[in-house]
């Protein structure tokens, strides 16, 4: 009978822009199952520690053998085989450990030497190869998969968005960001605007009540999504009264409700964005002009789909239009991951800006060229998805997020 070991890896912190041992560190060498899609095989390569899609048996065979490692005949035979009595040599066993060996000295016969048990396995013919990685492979969640990237940046998923990095310059200086581009235009585009359950409280008075929050990879497989970036401030620790509370407007877009739609009513709330279910733009410089969800549908005779507010402004008709003392100590001098959404010619910029404070985020989206862009939540609540993967990882959970989906 064959034996598979299934392991759910959980995780519960990666800080997105520090030094701490990635996913990809901790599980090179190992080959994954996507529990929570059809099984799906990754081979997470140690010399760059991303992961390479195994697919079919023809497949994973040629994966295996394209970034296997060449060994002599007089090596192989120090590393113990699996099934076999004999005992090996540990110390290279260890530094072989998740490597796929070819002896370079015979056929080309190929093994993989597994981290749990340092022995080597013969992966032979195609069919072979298939059942090693089935029988040795570990058990992964699809949110803890998109922690560990693919190689090379996955550049376009199809005609109505792409991913990049690259340097911008600004008034300010250089910069590097992550930017997604989404187009309005495509005619299967669902844009959701979705809080993590429970909702948050009614209004600012009741800062009791527990809050939601989870990661954002779980918002996007959730509802089906390809792209997806967190979305407002909120309070992560205790401070506020309730971890995980915020008091900015957001169409939960699963449920039809606006959450904290009392807050609509305050000057301060800031500006929202707002889509239609013609995936039509709008844009609020005051969440007083937004009224309310009725007066909305009511106004411009249509339903609906997403919005969601946040503060500070940053672009408004192409001009920065920051307030400095709408912004506090903090944002205007710590250098960190920023973010913010974007519209321009119909295209929804999704962005990420490494070690930025927010003036220099605005003076980023104005080098853009973004007609209206708003700031979201960053620090170590930044975090990116496109395609399956992290572009930017997320250093903890968020109670709200913006998913883009096809499906």
């Amino acid at each position: 009978m064959r034996k598979i070991f299934i392991i759910i890896l959980a995780l519960f912190f990666l800080p997105a822009l520090a030094s701490a041992q990635t996913m990809g560190q901790r599980l090179a060498g190992q080959i994954l199952l996507d529990v929570e899609k059809n099984g799906e095989a990754w081979y997470v390569y140690p010399d760059n520690n991303r992961r390479y899609y195994l697919g079919r048996p023809a497949d994973a065979f040629a994966v295996m053998r394209e970034l296997g490692l060449g060994i002599t005949n007089a090596d192989i035979q120090k590393l113990a085989q699996a099934g076999m009595p004999v005992e090996g040599d540990l110390s290279m066993a260890r530094r072989l450990a998740g490597r796929i060996v070819i002896e370079v000295e015979k056929n080309g016969e190929a093994w993989y030497i597994y981290p749990k048990d340092l022995k080597r396995y013969y992966l032979g013919r195609p069919a072979d190869a298939f059942r090693i990685m089935r029988e040795l492979g570990l058990g992964i969640t699809r949110e803890d998969l998109a922690m560990i990237n693919r190689p090379g940046a996955q550049e376009s998923i199809g005609l109505y968005s792409n991913y990049e990095h690259k340097t911008i310059a600004t008034a300010s200086g250089n910069f590097a960001i992550n930017v997604i581009t989404v187009d309005l235009a495509d005619p299967k585009l669902k844009i959701i605007t979705a809080a993590a359950k429970p909702h948050p409280a009614p209004d600012r008075d009741k800062k009791t009540a527990h809050h939601g929050a989870q990661p954002l990879a779980k918002f996007v497989h959730d509802h089906n999504g390809f792209a997806g970036i967190n979305g407002t401030y909120f309070c992560a620790g205790g401070g506020c009264g309730a971890a995980n509370y915020y008091f900015y407007p957001i169409y939960d877009t699963p449920t039809g409700a606006l959450v904290n739609a009392s807050e609509l009513k305050y000057w301060t709330t800031g500006p929202i964005m707002v889509f239609d279910e013609n995936n039509k733009f709008y844009y609020f410089k005051d969440s007083r002009e937004f009224k309310s969800l009725a007066d909305f549908e009511s106004t411009y005779g249509v339903k609906i789909q997403a919005a969601i507010g946040n503060k500070p402004r940053l672009i408004e008709n192409y001009m920065n239009l920051l307030i400095e003392w709408d912004i506090d100590e903090k944002q205007k001098t710590t250098k960190s991951a920023r973010n913010a959404i974007a519209y321009k010619d119909n295209k929804i910029y999704l962005v990420v800006a490494r070690s930025a404070t927010v003036p220099e985020l605005a003076d980023i989206m104005k080098a853009m060229g973004a007609e209206y862009a708003v700031n979201l939540d960053g620090g170590g609540s930044a975090a990116l998805y496109y395609d399956g993967e992290y572009m930017v990882r997320p250093g903890r959970d968020a109670p709200n997020a913006i998913v883009f989906s096809t499906r």
